[in-house]
C-alpha cells in the first residue's frame, strides 16, 4: 500500500465508532459464509455489537481508515511474551487491494514497540484463505485451540529478533 492509512484506537465510551467496527465484523462474516460456506462469524448485528464491546473491556480495538471511510479493524493485547491478534477483518468491497497487509504491518510494529518477541493468533482452521495468507505474510503453525463448535491453528511469528 503507498499511501499512510489512518490509524485510531477505539475507546470504551465512543459507542458510535464500536458499532462501525461492528458492523465491518458483521459484513465480513456475512461475506465468508456467502464466499467460502464458512459460518463461524456470521452472526447478527446485535450478536456482533456485544463481541466487539465485551472485546473492548479486555483488548485494545482498532479502526483503519481510508480517507474518511473506515476499511479495517483488528484487535490486540499483550499477552507475556508475545502480542495476540484477533478479529482482523476488511470491509469485503476493498479485499484483496493491501489493507490486510498493511494491518498485520501495524500489529508487527505495534508488538515490536511494546517489546513482544513475536505475534501470535487463532485462525478457524477450515478459513484456507486466511491460512494461506498469514502464511505469506510468515506465519507458521504452532498448535491448536478447540472450542465447542471449531477448531483454531494457532500461528505465530518472531518479530524484532
Amino acid at each position: 500500500m503507498d499511501r499512510e492509512l489512518n490509524l485510531i484506537r477505539v475507546q470504551v465510551y465512543q459507542l458510535q465508532k464500536a458499532f462501525t467496527v461492528a458492523k465491518i465484523l458483521n459484513r465480513c462474516g456475512k461475506d465468508m459464509a456467502n464466499k467460502y460456506g464458512l459460518h463461524h462469524w456470521d452472526n447478527t448485528l446485535i450478536k456482533s455489537c456485544l463481541i466487539v464491546f465485551l472485546g473492548l473491556l479486555k483488548n485494545q480495538i482498532y479502526l483503519v481508515f481510508d480517507e474518511k471511510n473506515p476499511v479495517a479493524t483488528f484487535q490486540i493485547k499483550k499477552m507475556n511474551d508475545a502480542l495476540f491478534f484477533e478479529k482482523l477483518a476488511v470491509i469485503p468491497n476493498v479485499a484483496g487491494k493491501g489493507y490486510g497487509s498493511y494491518c498485520m504491518k501495524l500489529i508487527e510494529k505495534k508488538a515490536i514497540k511494546l517489546g513482544s518477541r513475536k505475534v501470535r493468533m487463532e485462525v478457524y482452521d477450515q478459513s484456507v484463505h486466511a491460512i494461506e495468507f498469514y502464511k505469506h505474510k510468515g506465519y507458521s503453525q504452532v498448535g491448536e485451540t478447540g472450542t465447542l463448535k471449531y477448531t483454531n491453528r494457532v500461528m505465530e511469528k518472531a518479530v524484532g529478533v
